[in-house]
């Protein structure tokens, strides 16, 4: 896949990136907010489903000059395609998808499918001399599910060496995990969309920071508190389904959870508990705000 490239200013010490909002507008404001200090955040796709209301979360990306990496969802959303292309090969999975889809479809504005359309598959992040490969399933394939317990180190280091990058951020499976190898690190930034079936409404993302004199940035994970009751309400008040609501109140899967691996199936913590201070530390002061609507470069 042709990568859009963008340039990180030497000054900047740490990015904020988020994957899968899936319409979740309570947690996506929870994550602009929590992020607001930082010049650089990327969303790495899936901005709608399962959630209610895609167009405000959308609009929520939009203001905030956020760039993001086009998911399978928002491809099929934009090109106004017959299903979300998520990968589910269970029938019931399929169909409760099917469900989320529709819904989105028809409530995403020509404007915002329009957007969506414009955004790149992947983008390659230059850094201080590095490069970072942002992408939504893997490098590959859009909506392959990468697992922490199916990944070998030596499957990283072959994406790492083909696409000539110190480092992967990727989203597309929704349970959050790093990986560090001799020649880089894996990072699956996780998404905001529903909890990481971890047994807590909480979500997260991620922050790469790069330390002065470091060789490459190093991905770390951060949980996010916020509360979804307005966006379990609205879920209920647009007659999705009901199991919709009960994931994100609950912090486990109740839907698509045939493409979990057998580790993956196991409620357990995926993030480290919350800061007691700020998660980031401030831009250096000569950073302006307006980095963060900074567009891409030149096609990598």
């Amino acid at each position: 896949m042709q990568a859009t490239s963008i340039v990180i200013p030497d000054h900047v010490h740490a990015i904020a990136l988020c994957g899968g909002p899936y319409s979740n507008f309570a947690a996506l404001g929870a994550f602009l907010e929590a992020t607001a200090e930082l010049p650089y955040r990327f969303c790495l796709g899936d901005i709608g489903g399962f959630g209610p209301h895609p167009d405000r979360t959308l609009s929520l990306i939009l203001a905030s000059g956020m760039v993001c990496v086009q998911g399978n969802y928002d491809h099929a959303v934009g090109h106004d395609e017959q299903d979300c292309g998520c990968g589910y090969s269970d029938p019931l999975d399929r169909s409760t998808a099917q469900i989320s889809f529709e819904y989105t479809a028809r409530h995403t504005s020509a404007l915002h499918k329009a957007w969506l359309r414009t955004l790149p598959a992947q983008i390659v992040l230059r850094w201080r001399g590095t490069r970072v490969l942002l992408c939504h399933g893997s490098p590959d394939t859009v909506n392959e599910f990468v697992w922490e317990s199916e990944t070998d180190d030596a499957r990283i280091e072959r994406w790492l060496a083909a696409n000539e990058v110190a480092g992967i951020a990727a989203t597309h499976s929704g349970i959050p995990w790093t990986r560090a190898t001799a020649r880089g690190f894996w990072c699956n930034v996780g998404v905001l969309g529903r909890p990481p079936h971890h047994g807590s409404p909480d979500v997260g993302y991620a922050v790469f920071y790069f330390e002065p004199g470091a060789p490459r940035p190093v991905p770390v994970l951060r949980r996010l508190t916020y509360d979804p009751a307005p966006v379990a309400a609205a879920i209920r008040a647009e007659g999705l389904p009901e199991a919709f609501a009960e994931s994100l109140e609950r912090g486990a899967w109740t839907t698509c959870t045939a493409i979990l691996p057998l580790q993956e199936q196991t409620i357990e913590e995926r993030y480290p508990a919350p800061p007691a201070r700020t998660p980031h530390p401030m831009p250096t002061p000569n950073t302006s705000a307006n980095a963060r609507h900074a567009a891409p470069s030149e096609a990598d």
